[in-house]
């Protein structure tokens, strides 16, 4: 095979192996890659992924940040420098990064998720006015079926973090979702604020929260 064929070739095994998410297998194409092309920001990119899906951070921040001084405009680059960061216990870099990706315009709710995860370990107020912000900037009302890119990713930082604030907010606001609303009732439950657990329970409740309402009620007429 001619000299000329080899970027074509290694660029192919960096596609191959990327769709069967053969991490080690990437790193190594895409390293050999750059040893006959000159390095460019998708290049890097690629390479900050592979050593971020090996939990590899500190060279994974390097790969990104080369991207990123390459060009690369790409709000995944940041995004995944926020990941690494984040795996390297940097939360103020982590948050920085997450920040460029959403100003980059990301459309995945991941970006919002992650940043409020991270925002919501160090002081979870801080996670509630980060919260604030995006809620002035689309006021509701909104569609809690197919809720936008930034509520998507609330919804899922609140089902995830350690604590109860972030669902409470979405609660407060009409949020519907079964995952919230448990991590809600839950901790109302936990307080012994019965009234306010049977507010919640009384949307749409799975059978196990029937059951737990018909207790609850038991418990006041006993009263």
């Amino acid at each position: 095979m001619a000299d000329t064929d080899l970027p074509r070739q290694w660029w192919q095994r960096c596609l191959d192996a990327l769709e069967r998410k053969d991490w080690p297998e990437l790193e190594g194409a895409v390293l050999r890659l750059l040893e006959v092309v000159p390095p460019q920001a998708e290049l890097l990119d690629l390479l900050g992924h592979a050593l971020l899906m090996q939990g590899h951070f500190q060279r994974s921040q390097e790969a990104l940040e080369q991207a990123l001084a390459a060009g690369s405009r790409n709000f995944w680059t940041p995004h995944k420098l926020g990941d690494a960061h984040r795996g390297l216990q940097r939360p103020a870099a982590a948050v920085a990064a997450y920040e460029q990706a959403l100003a980059w315009g990301s459309d995945s709710p991941l970006t919002l998720r992650n940043l409020l995860e991270v925002l919501h370990a160090e002081a979870p107020p801080t996670a509630l006015a980060r919260l604030e912000t995006l809620a002035a900037e689309t006021p509701p009302p909104w569609d809690w079926q197919q809720p936008p890119v930034w509520l998507a990713g609330v919804i899922a930082a609140a089902v995830n973090v350690q604590g109860a604030q972030l669902a409470e907010w979405l609660c407060e606001r009409g949020c519907p979702d079964a995952g919230v609303r448990t991590v809600a009732w839950q901790e109302r439950l936990y307080r012994l604020d019965l009234p306010a657990t049977l507010e919640l329970l009384r949307i749409n409740p799975s059978p196990r929260e029937q059951a737990l309402q018909r207790r609850i009620r038991e418990l006041f007429e006993q009263r």
